[in-house]
C-alpha cells in the first residue's frame, strides 16, 4: 500500500513546489489543447472540407468540456496542496510561538 502522507520534517517548501509544478502542468495542458482547437478550427478547415470535417470538428468541440474539467481539477489540486501547506506552516508557527511565550522552566 502506498504511503500517502505528507511529511513536513523539511518544511512546507516541497509541497508548495509540487503545487507550483502542477499549476505549470495545467497551464501547459491548456496551451496544448487550445492549439488543438486552433488547428481544427482554423488550419484544418482550410484543407479539409465536407461533412466528414464538420463531423470531426463537432466531435472535437463536444469533448472540450472534458479538457476544461481536467484543467480545473489540476488547478484545484494545486490550490489544495498550497492551502494545506500554508495551514500546516501556520499551525507550526503558532505552536512554536506558544512554546516560546508559554514555557518557562525557571
Amino acid at each position: 500500500m502506498a504511503d500517502n502522507t505528507i511529511r513536513y520534517a523539511e518544511g512546507t517548501e516541497t509541497v508548495v513546489q509540487v503545487s507550483i509544478d502542477i499549476d505549470n502542468l495545467a497551464d501547459e495542458f491548456f496551451t496544448e489543447y487550445n492549439a488543438l482547437y486552433t488547428l481544427v478550427e482554423n488550419e484544418l478547415g482550410t484543407v479539409w472540407r465536407g461533412e466528414d470535417y464538420e463531423a470531426f470538428k463537432n466531435k472535437v468541440n463536444q469533448e472540450k468540456h472534458y479538457f476544461d474539467s481536467m484543467r480545473d481539477v489540476m488547478n484545484e489540486y494545486a490550490t489544495f496542496l498550497r492551502n494545506t501547506a500554508n495551514a500546516n506552516q501556520g499551525r507550526m508557527d503558532d505552536s512554536k510561538s506558544q512554546v516560546e511565550t508559554g514555557c518557562d522552566f525557571e
